[in-house]
């Protein structure tokens, strides 16, 4: 028994992940620069920041999203040692403006939390998708019902939570992505590696 519900399990995960596209970007890779104004209303550059710092970039769905909020809960504890390890924390969102801030303020302002309008961001990263009952089938009401609620209007689009570390030369030294939206990166795997 425990062998066929394990063999259901990973059927019903590969299923999920080839609703969502798996090209990605690789490691070794040109990170795309990335423009925008943070829930604090800083203007982020990613080439300016790669001056000084490396940068984890953490791509986010929502404030919503239980899963979202425990990974930036975690890293929020580690943000210190990042910084003191010079790397600055970048979170891409779909969220609206007001829910960055809203999210921001949950977690002391920390780290820099950017709305992606258009999705510009995200598609560059290869990590947007279109939800829609394929590509969510379980929750896909709930989900939809969030989204509209968060994302700007008709902007049905989420990201694969994935997670980049970008090395100084602007070139990508770590990736997590997975479509499975309820793995994410290890921070202290990153912390460690750094």
């Amino acid at each position: 028994m425990k062998i066929l519900l394990t063999f259901i399990g990973l059927f019903v995960s590969a299923l999920l992940a080839a609703q969502i596209d798996d090209d990605h970007l690789m490691l070794g890779e040109t990170a795309p620069s990335i423009m925008g104004k943070d829930q604090n209303g800083k203007l982020i550059d990613s080439r300016e920041i790669l001056k000084d710092n490396q940068i984890l970039l953490i791509f986010y769905r929502g404030n919503w999203c239980t899963y979202c909020k425990k990974h930036l809960s975690s890293l929020a504890v580690h943000l210190q040692e990042f910084q003191d390890k010079g790397v600055f924390v970048l979170v891409v969102t779909p969220e609206k403006v007001e829910k960055t801030q809203e999210t921001g303020n949950k977690y002391n302002n920390g780290f820099s939390i950017i709305h992606d309008p258009g999705n510009k961001i995200m598609t560059a990263y290869k990590v947007a998708f279109t939800v829609n009952e394929l590509s969510v089938p379980k929750y896909y009401d709930k989900i939809t019902q969030r989204i509209n609620e968060y994302n700007e209007d008709d902007n049905n689009v989420l990201p694969v939570p994935a997670t980049y570390l970008i090395d100084q030369s602007g070139k990508i030294s770590y990736v997590h992505y997975d479509p499975d939206y309820k793995n994410r990166s290890d921070l202290d795997a990153i912390l460690k590696s750094l």
